[in-house]
């Protein structure tokens, strides 16, 4: 039997735990590029502030000095990675040390094969400011900045990492000696966040996983961390995710899975929340479309089946690590009406999926009352398979057969379930490996007609993603291995290459 990809899904429910806040109506276009967003679509959102978490308890940011500033000749310099003048002809470098060498197998101090310093070039003396112990020899960089943090001076750029770049910003002191104001990393915009007039800093970590901001508050350097500080309020931390790129007026664009996670690892397209964060001096704010907002409790719910049973566990914080008893929601899924006319391996006598194996399940919710379910078992030899659509509209106590894929003659290699009309199943290299879209809540299904260079057989759906209305699709074919990725936002209907 093939592996059976059970997903586990949840519904999570935004909260009355949040302070009445003014109704706002954020324009969609600032959240992501222009043509992703369907006009009649970004006219129709309003947004509403769902949650709001106070600044309370910071601590004044202490930053990390690597070495104290001391005044050093020529001699300690050695080859010169970077060398600016800024603005006011303030020289700053970085070097390494004489006795760099790259050959691990060199005799002398095996740590100068990693030391470089920063210093400020003063005629025949250096002022040495900060170390780095790395082996990068470029991308070495130095610009001047102004009124961040209420202040200004230069901001060094430094690899220190495979995927992590430094951004450190220092001012001089009233003696003349650069001090680290603010260290960021990757990807670090200035901008006035808050409308104060003051520029602060934001930066992220893991592409999006962690953004964090510095601000100024009474003339104090403080940082936040806001997606810890929203996960801590959220029952899915690790779903959370931060487009610095498309930060707009209206504050940081996130995506809230509510379509929970897998509990086997297939990873595919998960139902999301698009909303913002907004920061202010005293608070974190999360805004979500208004009609994503019941007034329950912050809970999340993940199903599954269970020898064909559907099940569900209730999430709620703030013990989230304390894992509820499943809990079974109705009777067993019903098997395809078409089994009643086949005698294959006791199909014939089978009424639910009870004891019978699927060879692959996905599995998800879109809402807390929809979710759909693909279930493919095997037909005759080889991969061969047959798959079924079915559909459930009371958060899983019932699930009804929508559809069958004809034409689909193995299994899911991608699937998608974006919204209660709207689905993707594209399927194993068989037959041109075709991708069946669905308009109409599953009941009819088309397949999808690509452009060149996919109109040729032999390339298959690999992943799926959906964002502010336009689906994402990768694909690949043959040895050596060719990806491309398609774009559509009419839903399926029509595919342009992405460039």
């Amino acid at each position: 039997m093939r592996k059976i990809f059970a997903a586990v899904l949840c519904a999570l429910l935004l909260a009355g735990c949040a302070a009445p806040a003014e109704e706002v109506s954020p324009p969609l276009e600032t959240a992501g590029p222009a043509e992703n967003v369907p006009p009649a679509e970004a006219a129709a959102v309003e947004y509403e502030a769902a949650l709001s978490i106070p600044l309370e308890g910071l601590e004044p940011y202490e930053p990390l000095v690597s070495m104290e500033p001391a005044a050093a000749g020529l001699g300690v310099m050695g080859e010169v990675l970077c060398d600016e003048t800024l603005p006011g002809g303030t020289r700053v470098v970085c070097y390494w040390r004489p006795d760099h060498t790259a050959d691990p197998d060199a005799p002398g101090d095996q740590d100068a094969r990693y030391e470089k310093h920063w210093a400020v070039h003063q005629g025949d003396k250096l002022l040495q400011f900060a170390a780095e112990y790395s082996g990068y020899e470029g991308d070495y960089g130095v610009r001047p900045f102004s009124n961040v943090l209420g202040q200004s001076g230069f901001c060094i750029e430094a690899p220190r990492g495979a995927a992590y770049t430094a951004y450190d910003y220092y001012v001089f002191d009233e003696t003349g000696v650069p001090r680290l104001l603010m260290d960021c990393s990757n990807d670090v915009l200035e901008r006035d966040v808050d409308g104060d007039g003051v520029t602060e800093l934001i930066w992220n970590y893991h592409g999006g996983q962690f953004v964090t901001c510095a601000f100024l508050r009474e003339g104090t350097v403080y940082q936040v961390e806001m997606m810890s500080l929203l996960a801590d309020r959220l029952p899915f931390p690790s779903l959370l995710s931060g487009d610095l790129e498309h930060w707009g007026a209206e504050g940081l664009p996130v995506g809230i899975l509510v379509g929970g996670w897998a509990v086997i690892d297939e990873p595919r397209y998960q139902t999301g929340i698009e909303g913002y964060l907004h920061l202010t001096a005293d608070a974190l704010e999360l805004y979500v479309p208004a009609e994503q907002i019941p007034l329950e409790a912050w809970a999340g719910k993940r199903y599954t089946l269970m020898d064909g049973a559907p099940a569900c566990q209730d999430i709620v914080y703030p013990e989230p690590e304390v894992p509820p008893a499943w809990t079974a929601l109705g009777p067993a899924v019903p098997v395809p009406r078409e089994w009643a006319d086949q005698d294959l391996a006791g199909r014939n006598t089978a009424e639910t999926w009870a004891g019978v194996e699927p060879s692959y399940l996905a599995m998800d919710m879109v809402s807390a009352l929809d979710g759909w379910m693909v279930v493919s078992v095997n037909h005759g030899v080889g991969a061969n398979a047959d798959n079924y659509v079915y559909r459930t509209h009371d958060g899983g106590h019932t699930w009804q057969e929508a559809a069958k894929l004809e034409e689909a003659g193995r299994y899911p290699s991608a699937v998608g379930f974006f919204d209660n009309l709207h689905a993707l199943v594209g399927i194993e290299l068989y037959d041109g490996a075709p991708v069946f879209v669905t308009r109409d809540g599953g009941e009819s299904w088309e397949r999808a007609e690509f452009p060149e260079p996919v109109g040729a057989d032999g390339w298959m759906a690999t992943n799926v993603q959906c964002s502010r209305g336009a689906i994402t699709l990768s694909l690949a074919r043959g040895e050596p291995r060719r990806e491309v990725r398609l774009v559509s936002r009419d839903w399926g209907e029509t595919w342009e290459v992405e460039e």
